[in-house]
């Protein structure tokens, strides 16, 4: 059997709350195994990578929210 190689360099949960409808989401993006990928919460909020992520609220598809948290979670 194979070991499989983690493709990932981090994963954070970020909770947004819509311009909107103020409905908060949670949702969880993936940094690759990259050279420039953010792989610290730090590293992730000072990043255009952050900023190219889309985002459209599960209530009222607003495209717009606020970040309200930040969590880096364990890649396993």
């Amino acid at each position: 059997m194979f070991d499989e190689v983690s493709t990932i360099r981090a994963r954070f949960t970020m909770r947004l709350r819509c311009h909107n409808c103020k409905h908060i989401t949670t949702r969880t993006i993936e940094s690759p195994d990259l050279e420039d990928a953010p792989c610290s919460v730090e590293e992730l909020l000072e990043s255009a990578w952050l900023q190219r992520q889309s985002f459209a609220c599960g209530e009222c598809e607003n495209p717009i929210a606020t970040l309200i948290s930040v969590k880096q979670e364990e890649v396993v």
